[in-house]
């Protein structure tokens, strides 16, 4: 008898357990499910601050003498279809002084919510690697350009 009262409990365990992970796996969704990221996750004005280096000299021996440090206050407007209609960003690198970077661009978001941004300014395409925030409100980014080393978080304006 005991036995037998022993192995109806181990079913009852399993049948609970079986129960219980059905529940969670119906609460986990692919990002197809949850809705994947497109380029219009990116709609709208975005602001940010960055800081970083940029390069002086034409070695590329790796030496922080080779470089000159870099800030930029920026915002970008994204029109959601893969295109940045206006760019604005005031830089200042130490042995340059202040300039101001105007232009527009275009960018990708891949269903990941990880991305590409090219912008265009007067000066030549600056190119960047992003991560998306899911909801769109913000932004991780890295320059991809050679020579320029800076990262920063874009931030949706009100």
């Amino acid at each position: 008898m005991k036995s037998l009262s022993i192995s109806k409990w181990i079913a009852l365990i399993i049948v609970v357990t079986c129960q219980g992970a059905m529940a969670s796996a119906n609460t986990l969704k692919p990002a197809e499910e949850i809705g994947a990221c497109t380029n219009a996750i990116l709609h709208g004005a975005y602001q940010w601050n960055a800081s970083g280096y940029i390069q002086t000299t034409n070695t590329n021996g790796g030496n922080i003498t080779d470089f000159a440090p870099l800030v930029e206050a920026s915002y970008a407007v994204f029109d959601g279809h893969g295109k940045i209609t206006k760019l604005v960003s005031m830089d200042n690198f130490s042995t340059g002084g202040p300039f101001t970077v105007i232009g527009d661009g275009i960018y990708s978001v891949a269903p990941d919510c990880s991305g590409t941004i090219t912008f265009n300014p007067n000066n030549g395409p600056i190119k960047r690697a992003v991560v998306i925030r899911r909801d769109g409100e913000a932004a991780d980014f890295v320059n991809t350009d050679p020579g320029i080393i800076i990262a920063g978080t874009m931030k949706k304006r009100d």
